[in-house]
């Protein structure tokens, strides 16, 4: 992250300096196949729990 200095637009307005992303456009959506994953191995977790206790 870098800080850009604050500087004027073209219509005459004001903008504060701020930190931005290092050259990055836009931001890397995550990733949804680990939020997946996860969810299923703690359904199964729980599911195993269950069969053992009955």
């Amino acid at each position: 992250m870098g800080y850009r200095r604050g500087y004027y637009k073209k219509d005459g307005t004001y903008v504060r300096g701020h930190y931005t992303n290092s050259g990055k456009r836009y931001s890397k959506p995550n990733n949804k196949k680990d939020n997946g994953c996860a969810s299923l191995i703690f359904l199964l977790i729980i599911i195993l729990i269950i069969a053992i206790a009955t």
